[in-house]
């Protein structure tokens, strides 16, 4: 009776082992067809990223200032077979605003597997200025638009002539960098509130070289000196009432003169046919 048993016990470890071996057969199978499977699949995304998402072609639209088509053929030649994947689109667009500084806004759509569609926005000149020896045009946002040799070739444009801080560097197709940081944004802030003003089509010359010491030539009469860029909005409305009462008493467009309002709480104004208004000081 013992020797039955003790042969039933081997007789079902036996068993047992067979079907844990059986099992483990199975789990590597499983495993070495998944592996195979991942590799299979790694494979084929890899052949498909470096055969089929590659740059065949390029479009763009938006463009009045240039070809379109010139344009398409700059960014194809450069990225040509590149991965579409892995195309990064702020770094097209600032070279695309170096070669073409009038662009201000390219955004960069993909169309796959192969193609890249840009919409383009023309950007405009508003102000100039010197810059070592050379004159560049300004767009509002302080991006510099063109360099020219000389002042006359800016001529009939209707740009409004400024003077600014000193300047680090200018590149067309970027912000101009001046030497102290803290300039671009107190410009920035001046020129937007002039340009925002109901006097700004009437500004010919913005000095803003001395943040504590800026004005501006308005209508060919007035040199407008308000001194700090704090309460310019203010100021400008305290301009504004002062030039409407002397010109109403006198009745006449020939006033010539500086109003100063760096002061808001005693803006004063001197009348004065020789008063140089330019904005150079």
């Amino acid at each position: 009776m013992e020797k039955v048993e003790l042969g039933d016990r081997v007789l079902r470890e036996n068993f047992e082992k067979a079907g844990r071996k059986k099992i483990r057969d199975r789990v590597k199978e499983l495993i070495l067809f998944s592996v195979m499977t991942v590799a299979v699949l790694s494979l084929l995304i890899s052949l498909m990223y470096f055969l089929l998402f590659r740059i065949k072609s390029v479009s763009v639209e938006g463009s009045a200032l240039y070809s379109n088509d010139d344009i398409a053929a700059s960014v194809f030649g450069r990225y040509q077979g590149a991965s579409i994947f892995g195309l990064d689109s702020e770094t097209v667009a600032y070279q695309l605003k170096l070669t073409y500084p009038y662009l201000k806004n390219v955004k960069i759509g993909k169309v796959f597997p192969s193609t890249l569609t840009l919409k383009v926005e023309d950007d405009s000149g508003a102000y100039y200025t010197e810059i070592a020896g050379r004159y560049f045009v300004l767009s509002h946002k302080l991006r510099l638009l063109e360099c020219v040799e000389r002042e006359s070739d800016l001529d009939y444009r209707g740009l409004c002539h400024v003077t600014l801080p000193p300047v680090a560097y200018a590149v067309t197709g970027t912000e101009i960098v001046f030497k102290r940081a803290s300039d671009f944004e107190n410009v920035g802030k001046v020129i937007e509130t002039l340009y925002e003003s109901n006097m700004s089509m009437l500004i010919s010359s913005i000095n803003m070289n001395d943040k504590f010491d800026m004005f501006f030539i308005y209508n060919h009469q007035y040199r407008i000196e308000f001194g700090k860029s704090d309460n310019l909005n203010v100021k400008l409305e305290l301009v504004r009432k002062i030039i409407d009462t002397f010109e109403d008493e006198f009745s006449t467009d020939n006033l010539k003169g500086t109003v100063n309002v760096s002061d808001i709480t005693q803006g004063f104004v001197i009348f004065d046919s020789k008063v140089r208004l330019s904005g150079k000081k």
